[in-house]
């Protein structure tokens, strides 16, 4: 007789291959994702060091003109600090970099900060000023990232601006929470002794989506913009921080034309700058990481990576060639100060810089990364996004972007 037929045979002989297959997905899913977000993002079991730990004596510095301080650039021979500030108010409320779209919350105040670091004064204050502005523009600047050159004579400053969207003929403000910011890159002249930014011109794109920080080459011509989102708005929008996106777009300040150069493998890019090895470093806050790219015709190629499993912000350049990246310790309390500036959250600097051959025993990695400072407590300084080392004094200045005053280590 023939023997009989069992009909779930031929698919429990399938199940170790699903189950296989399952497994490699969820390793997958866990390493590219999960993983990153419980390390990196929240930081679960990253050890934060208590200021003490260091060798730096800091200080806060307060005044109106130093609220809100999302980036800074030195003019290492002119000795000033520059610093792109708004009041708290006007970052909690519009921030669309944030998803913030609350268009009445802007004070229309933000400014150009300016202190001669090497003169405090009587009042510690380093000559504290705002940098005046041509009536035009009064009250329509809301900054964010910025650039700076020398232009001999002069300093030319490349400034990303997040306007509320405006109907272009009847000048009606619109629906920012549908539509997003209509941010644009404004190009500004300081002549040297003048304390008034004279206007130049307006690069308005599609490729500038939603700019975070951009990064101006050595002719002053061409600059980076890094995208940290995909959109200017959308449901998933702020998941972005979690799962990644954005891209790094490229302009010309003589034509004012831009376009996406790279677009694949970024996890929500922030800072940039360009190295004075002619390469661009971008910061994925999402991934703790700063990737290195070099321009090759209409491309950004990457050509390295530098790991730091910690959320980053802005990068500066000292004069030395060093990258100084702020970074972020604890996000969920870096959240908790955007909604609340009361909110100390931990703050933290590091420097990259080429590595040493003769004391790096990895002679497969370039770079070294060194942790300048920490705050755990946040006790001194700020929910620090920017960071600028000054290798004359050896000096650090920090500022952050819904902090209400700046800090200096000594």
């Amino acid at each position: 007789m023939p023997r009989p037929t069992n009909p779930h045979r031929g698919s429990s002989d399938h199940r170790p291959i699903l189950w296989a297959i399952l497994a490699a997905i969820t390793a997958i899913i866990y390493t590219k994702y999960i993983h990153d977000i419980v390390f990196i993002t929240f930081g679960v079991g990253r050890v934060i060091q208590p200021i003490e730990d260091f060798p730096y004596k800091c200080e806060r510095l307060r005044h109106p003109l130093l609220e809100g301080c999302e980036d800074m650039w030195l003019d290492h021979s002119g000795r000033n600090l520059y610093a792109a500030c708004a009041s708290i108010e006007s970052r909690k409320g519009w921030s669309p970099g944030g998803n913030a779209y609350n268009i009445s919350a802007r004070t229309r105040t933000d400014h150009i900060s300016v202190l001669n670091i090497d003169h405090p004064g009587p009042d510690g204050l380093y000559g504290l000023h705002s940098l005046e502005i041509e009536d035009s523009f009064h009250g329509d600047l809301d900054l964010h990232g910025f650039d700076v050159r020398d232009m001999g004579g002069k300093l030319r400053f490349w400034l990303i601006n997040h306007k509320p969207p405006e109907d272009g003929v009847t000048g009606e403000v619109l629906d920012a929470t549908r539509l997003g910011a209509n941010s644009t890159v404004e190009i500004f002249d300081l002549n040297r002794g003048s304390t008034r930014l004279e206007h130049v011109r307006t690069i308005a794109s599609s490729a500038i989506i939603s700019p975070n920080d951009l990064a101006v080459d050595d002719d002053g011509v061409g600059f980076l913009i890094t995208n940290d989102h995909n959109t200017k708005v959308g449901l998933f929008r702020p998941l972005t921080m979690l799962f990644g996106g954005g891209s790094v777009a490229y302009c010309r300040s003589d034509t004012g034309k831009c376009h996406v150069v790279a677009d694949k493998d970024f996890h929500f890019p922030n800072g940039v700058t360009k190295g004075n090895d002619g390469l661009f470093y971008v910061a994925h806050s999402a991934k703790g990481k700063v990737t290195v790219h070099q321009m090759v015709g209409e491309q950004l190629v990457q050509v390295d990576e530098i790991l730091l499993h910690i959320p980053l912000d802005n990068l500066s350049r000292d004069s030395e060639g060093n990258i100084i990246a702020a970074a972020i310790p604890d996000s969920l309390r870096f959240v908790k100060s955007m909604h609340d500036p009361a909110v100390s959250a931990p703050a933290a600097a590091f420097m990259i810089r080429r590595a040493d051959w003769q004391s790096n025993e990895n002679r497969e990695n370039p770079y070294e990364v060194i942790k300048l400072v920490e705050d755990k407590d946040g006790k001194v300084l700020p929910t620090t996004t920017v960071a600028i080392r000054d290798t004359n004094s050896r000096r650090l200045f920090l500022g952050g972007v819904v902090s209400p005053f700046i800090s200096i280590c000594n």
